[in-house]
């Protein structure tokens, strides 16, 4: 691969001089001395490997090297102008591309109601959203900042509490049908659940003012992923703990019956992160406002209503 580029000052120098025709008017033009404007010429005409200019004690005419690329050289110095003032711009401007990253479940949510309002605020910004239930590197992975739910584990970003979330017990109407009645957390213990995957059993801590009860139920079913879970519950596989994000609409259109509302888990924060020392752009900074003007739409807890 041929890995020969030319410096853009050089081809300033250039330009400049091909202009004028004259090197003492064109030092002058670029503010230094004719002897440093000669040597950078010569310096161009070295990596080009043949002479731009021909000189004598009269004249300095273009050769055909010169003209050609003197005509390529205006073009790429007018583009190289426009980048710098664009990517200056960008920095100041409300425009460009944000990358963001969430769990599943906050990440629809986001999509759902947080990103199109912001988005019809400032139409020059687009933004990608990767959902994952992994805890992203935002500096290796480039993101300019990442939703979490749970505590933070990276100390190495800066972390904006938002709100909180909490899980409910739910499961399918025909399942509890067929079921003797649930009316405290130690009931649960004769039901098969349906679970989020996780190496260790699980063991739900449910509490009710002051009253804490924990359980270890059989496990049915587990997955990775919520909406399969609430698929897995709603087909009659069992009980399940989840967030109220996550089962909120299910339980609200009868999919789902919450068995023992007033029996929750405790809040899960949740959380925005992005680099520290990251020098936010305008974009990123009117994100950051636009969170913080809804940031009471992340409370997600299921509040007995």
């Amino acid at each position: 691969m041929i890995k020969e580029t030319i410096d853009l000052k050089l081809l300033r120098y250039f330009v400049v001089t091909a202009e004028t025709l004259n090197f003492t008017l064109a030092s002058q033009a670029l503010n230094i001395p004719k002897s440093a404007l000669s040597k950078a010429i010569a310096k161009l005409e070295d990596g080009l490997g043949g002479k731009v200019f021909e000189r004598s004690s009269r004249v300095v005419r273009l050769t055909e090297t010169g003209h050609i690329l003197y005509s390529r050289a205006i073009v790429l110095l007018d583009d190289a102008s426009h980048l710098l003032h664009d990517l200056k711009t960008m920095q100041h401007s409300v425009a460009g591309h944000l990358k963001l990253a969430a769990a599943p479940a906050l990440g629809r949510f986001l999509a759902q109601d947080i990103i199109p309002s912001f988005l019809k605020q400032w139409p020059e910004v687009s933004i990608s959203l990767k959902l994952s239930y992994e805890y992203e590197n935002l500096f290796k992975e480039g993101f300019d900042l990442a939703f979490r739910m749970g505590q933070n584990r990276d100390e190495s970003v800066i972390e904006r509490p938002l709100g909180l979330a909490n899980r409910v017990v739910v499961a399918a109407p025909d399942y509890l049908a067929q079921q003797t009645k649930i009316n405290h957390p130690q009931d649960l213990i004769d039901h098969k659940s349906v679970q989020i995957f996780e190496r260790q059993q699980q063991v739900w801590t449910l509490q009710n003012g002051k009253q804490t009860e924990q359980v270890s139920l059989n496990t049915s079913f587990q997955c990775a992923d919520f909406v399969a879970l609430v698929d897995a519950v709603s087909g009659g596989l069992g009980v399940a703990q989840l967030p109220w994000l996550v089962v909120r609409d299910a339980v609200k259109s009868g999919r789902l019956i919450h068995i023992l509302p007033q029996w929750l888990s405790s809040g899960l924060p949740i959380s925005l992160v992005y680099r520290d020392g990251h020098n936010k752009s305008a974009k990123l900074a009117e994100f950051l406002a636009w969170i913080e003007l809804n940031k009471d739409q992340f409370d997600l807890r299921f509040n007995g209503e």
